[in-house]
């Protein structure tokens, strides 16, 4: 790429200088010597959204793999928290970069390290440390969580949905110690997986870790969770593991506490069994003009909202249709009678074909086939 190659874009109120040819959807390519995504765009609105509310202004935040900056900065200028930023890339054009957008937005008192992200989080520590890799964080967070303070926030993103979901069960078992499989839920257990990996992760350190929000977009997995010291806290966290099954003749699945020695359902974990969001944060939370993805990130805050208090793992319309050979309803109608007959029942942002309730398997098949048609 030529240096010369650069444009400008906006996020929020955040002006950008990126690599011409930047990726406008996707994971992108890991061979872009400074990397922009624009799909990541709705993330890191996410980001800022969530920062207006946890960040406090004696933190030190820190962007550790930057590319150019965009998460970052934006946190920086949109959040207005008046913590203290670091933003680091091994790569030195992208650390050049960062510079220049940071002083394009007047953040002059952003630290820019050009550094091997595991060697600087053994030397600092941060209050927020956000990991955004191309593919797997696993090679990075064990390094996050000791060196996050206590009551901080790791956000970590996982774009190696494949492996997580069940598509390389061996690829996750090596990366996470944990079995993945195939089901039509399998992109809420691969972000649990993943959930519960970094509850395993913070316990070798005694830290709990509490989910503020965990989501699935696009083309990849995203978590915030708190760190708590103490090997208590630990311990509450590890009890919030637990294995998925399911069986496809029956569309049975569930939650057990541990791996079954013998059986022919198909299991996945061991994973968060617990909530995935707090209500506290979802409540303040709120879109708002600035943002280029404003109309995504309403519905998305209200599908989370609605699944406070779900039970895990979701069904999907057109599974339930095959099943009884019916036409499927429209979701909405089929949410709205599961609500009527006195079940928890919610869309899921996980699927938009997907919705959860609490209702056992054979009573949701018998309402299924009254609201369907033949």
């Amino acid at each position: 790429m030529n240096r010369s190659q650069l444009v400008k874009v906006r996020e929020g109120t955040t002006d950008l200088m990126v690599p011409a040819d930047f990726c406008r959807k996707g994971p992108g390519r890991s061979t872009e010597e400074v990397f922009y995504n624009r799909q990541m765009e709705f993330s890191r609105d996410i980001s800022v959204l969530l920062g207006r509310i946890v960040l406090k202004a004696n933190w030190r935040i820190l962007d550790g793999l930057a590319a150019s900056g965009a998460r970052g900065l934006r946190m920086a200028k949109e959040c207005g928290s008046g913590g203290r930023l670091f933003l680091n890339d091994r790569s030195h054009r992208a650390a050049a970069l960062i510079r220049k957008n940071a002083r394009a937005n007047d953040i002059d008192d952003a630290v820019v390290y050009c550094r091997d992200l595991g060697a600087l989080l053994s030397e600092e520590s941060f209050d927020y440390i956000d990991i955004d890799p191309f593919g797997t964080p696993v090679r990075y967070v064990d390094a996050a969580i000791q060196s996050c303070r206590n009551e901080g926030i790791l956000a970590v993103t996982a774009t190696d949905t494949a492996p997580l979901s069940g598509t390389y069960p061996r690829t996750c078992a090596r990366r996470y110690g944990a079995i993945s499989a195939r089901s039509p839920f399998s992109r809420e257990t691969g972000l649990r997986i993943l959930l519960g990996w970094i509850a395993r992760e913070a316990a070798k350190h005694e830290r709990g870790c509490e989910p503020i929000l965990c989501f699935y977009a696009d083309h990849y997995f995203r978590c915030h969770v708190r760190m708590r010291k103490g090997a208590r806290r630990a311990d509450r966290s590890l009890e919030e593991l637990g294995f998925a099954f399911y069986d496809p003749k029956t569309l049975q699945r569930g939650i057990v506490p541990q791996r079954p020695s013998r059986t022919s359902d198909t299991l996945a974990g061991p994973l968060w069994v617990g909530s995935l969001h707090s209500p506290e944060v979802l409540t303040l939370m709120t879109s708002d003009e600035s943002l280029g993805t404003r109309r995504r990130c309403e519905k998305a805050i209200e599908l989370w909202r609605g699944e406070i208090g779900a039970p895990a793992l979701y069904y999907r319309v057109d599974e339930l249709a095959k099943h009884t050979k019916r036409h499927p309803p429209k979701l909405s109608h089929l949410v709205q009678r599961l609500q009527s007959s006195g079940a928890h029942s919610s869309r899921t942002d996980f699927d938009p074909k997907g919705f959860k309730t609490d209702m056992p398997i054979g009573e949701l098949i018998e309402l299924f086939e009254i609201v369907s048609t033949r």
